[in-house]
């Protein structure tokens, strides 16, 4: 199953090498990273991640690409040139 990280904060977070907060951190993920999930449940997701598999909390997960503030402005400036160039044939 594809996911990835989409952090509230647009940070990194941490693939652990157990379904613990304190267990060994093997990686830091990048925000947006698209990552392969063995398995997914409430709290724990098992990932695999630059050739490692780890652990990563199901919260900084989501199962749609994360789209920032400039992903929806590009969409925006495409969606008016559109409706302006089919209101110049309308009219």
């Amino acid at each position: 199953m594809t996911v990835y990280v989409n952090t509230a904060n647009k940070g990194t977070v941490n693939m652990r090498a157990e379904p613990s907060k304190s267990a060994k951190v093997l990686a830091q993920i990048p925000y947006k990273t698209t990552l392969e999930a063995e398995y997914v449940n409430n709290l724990w997701s098992k990932v695999k991640f630059n050739d490692k598999s780890g652990y990563v909390m199901t919260e900084f997960l989501s199962s749609g690409k994360a789209v920032t503030h400039s992903d929806l402005q590009q969409i925006y400036n495409s969606l008016k040139d559109t409706l302006n160039m089919i209101e110049k044939v309308l009219n």
